[in-house]
């Protein structure tokens, strides 16, 4: 995309964190999930339309409508966007509503807070689980993209708004076909769309690892695969794809393996507010399983079942 932008703009493209070395990041979990991560060195990667929020991408879809109606309304300010109506932005929504009959997210979820009571109650076995500290740099070097989601409305329509106005520009001044000039980018609006979060999940300040899975629709059958990706530089091959129930649901997903940057995958391990177990319960399988130096931490969090 060319910058067409003053560098002080937000874009949507703002939304891809780029850890610090000394960012963690945070994933609860219960004590069988702990082990399973210890034991086979992989994280689970689920279905994003499986979340904790079933209206996700509809929220995502509509502030593309919200974006897409400022942009309408600079118009008569700004000479640039001289031309602009709604057929261009029909384009875009040609990427953006099939985009999971072509290319299917399932994502990790992290939080940039270790402690947090919403948190222990609803993903570490009602505070009887874990808190486990990532280092954000081994994150990084997996082959996902991390996004940092934001919940306020008027950022997101900001961002959003921005990167569909650049894109307007660029076609504008490379002309011809709108895939050529600037299909990657709807691609890529379709992907960090997925960092932004209704406001009322704020507390949970996530972040969140998103891996793409490729749609193979056929006469015959339908089938989500894992393609090769990057991870600490290097290329590796794709994952089984499995599905697992929770509830009545079916559930897609995949595990793909942890990475080490300078040797360290975990760097903290919390307990929960009702978490009974002693330190040596933590230490024994971290230390088995190759993770050491970890530093452990117990929740301040106040909790009563």
């Amino acid at each position: 995309m060319t910058d067409n932008s003053d560098p002080k703009f937000a874009f949507t493209y703002d939304r891809v964190l780029r850890p610090a070395p000394e960012t963690i990041l945070y994933h609860y979990c219960s004590t069988p999930t702990l082990l399973s991560i210890l034991e086979h060195g992989k994280l689970r990667f689920s279905d994003i339309n499986m979340m904790n929020d079933p209206r996700e991408w509809r929220y995502c879809y509509e502030l593309f409508e919200r974006a897409a109606n400022a942009v309408l309304e600079m118009v008569p300010d700004r000479p640039a966007l001289d031309g602009l109506d709604t057929r261009f932005f029909d384009r875009i929504d040609d990427y953006l509503s099939p985009k999971q009959l072509k290319s299917h997210p399932v994502i990790a979820c992290f939080s940039k807070r270790p402690d947090v009571l919403s948190q222990w109650r609803g993903y570490a076995d009602d505070a009887k689980g874990w808190s486990i500290g990532f280092s954000g740099l081994a994150l990084d070097a997996m082959p996902v993209t991390l996004l940092e989601v934001v919940y306020d409305p008027e950022q997101q329509v900001t961002e959003v708004s921005n990167f569909l106005a650049a894109m307007y520009l660029t076609w504008r001044e490379k002309g011809g076909d709108f895939k050529d000039a600037v299909g990657q980018d709807a691609a890529l609006l379709a992907s960090l769309i997925h960092g932004y979060k209704h406001p009322s999940f704020e507390e949970e300040q996530e972040v969140r690892a998103l891996h793409e899975l490729r749609v193979d629709i056929s006469e015959d059958g339908w089938e989500l695969i894992d393609e090769s990706g990057t991870a600490n530089g290097e290329e590796v091959a794709g994952e089984a794809v499995g599905f697992r129930a929770a509830g009545s649901a079916v559930v897609a997903y995949i595990d793909l393996p942890l990475q080490r940057v300078a040797g360290v995958a975990i760097s903290e391990l919390w307990f929960g507010p009702s978490n009974d177990n002693g330190p040596g319960n933590a230490l024994y399988p971290l230390t088995r399983y190759g993770h050491r130096g970890v530093n452990l931490f117990w929740s301040a969090s106040s909790y009563r079942a």
